[in-house]
């Protein structure tokens, strides 16, 4: 267990600014029944992850101090994610592998650490350096569904993959793109043709699978 003395903590809440700062970017998991937090339930749970893990975060600054986190755009409530990402602070330099193990300590499996990395501080946040999100809709296969190419109407979406799945499912992956990135992924079952069999009544869950970088 990595620990800290109270000291720290008080350290980075009112010197943070005369002390190094590191910075890293976490991807996890955010798997069933943890697919029904909101992105506030979110947030309060790394916040308490955070100082049961006594890491030395560096806190923002008012009245209300807070642990300095980041999170990229959040996953709509009910949506099994692979590729939650959030970035965080800390006034004392953790080798990127062991901050994993010590998070993973304190949460999980369906909320595990799958990847940390160390970035600069100047970095792009997760917005600004996002350019899409992929997602994988599974649907019920009752014959209904055609061997057809599907044909989106709205603007930057574009259909990646599709195949059958085990327990006559079919996926088809989606990459919302640009402005489309904030969409909600059960809105864009309104442009699927009615005729193609994707929509909500053969819809069996929805996972956000990737993101892509500039």
């Amino acid at each position: 267990m990595y620990s800290f003395s109270g000291m720290y903590e008080l350290w980075g809440l009112f010197i943070m600014n005369f002390t190094d700062r590191y910075r890293y970017r976490c991807r996890h998991l955010k798997l069933v029944p943890f697919h029904l937090l909101s992105q506030l339930d979110l947030t309060r749970f790394w916040d308490r992850v955070l100082r049961r893990a006594g890491l030395p975060i560096v806190f923002s600054q008012g009245f209300n101090p807070r642990p300095l986190l980041s999170f990229g755009p959040a996953t709509v409530t009910g949506v099994i994610s692979w590729t939650e990402y959030l970035d965080m602070t800390f006034y004392e330099f953790i080798e990127p592998e062991q901050l994993k193990n010590i998070l993973n300590s304190q949460v999980l499996e369906e909320m595990r650490v799958v990847e940390v990395n160390s970035i600069p501080l100047d970095f792009p946040s997760i917005m600004k350096s996002l350019i899409s999100v992929q997602y994988a809709f599974i649907f019920k296969d009752k014959g209904n569904i055609g061997n057809h190419q599907v044909l989106f109407s709205i603007e930057d979406i574009e259909e990646l993959e599709r195949k059958k799945m085990e327990k006559q499912e079919c996926m088809i992956s989606f990459l919302f793109k640009k402005k489309n990135i904030l969409l909600n992924p059960y809105k864009s079952l309104e442009f699927m043709p009615k005729e193609s069999g994707f929509n909500r009544e053969n819809l069996v869950e929805i996972i956000k699978q990737n993101y892509y970088w500039f």
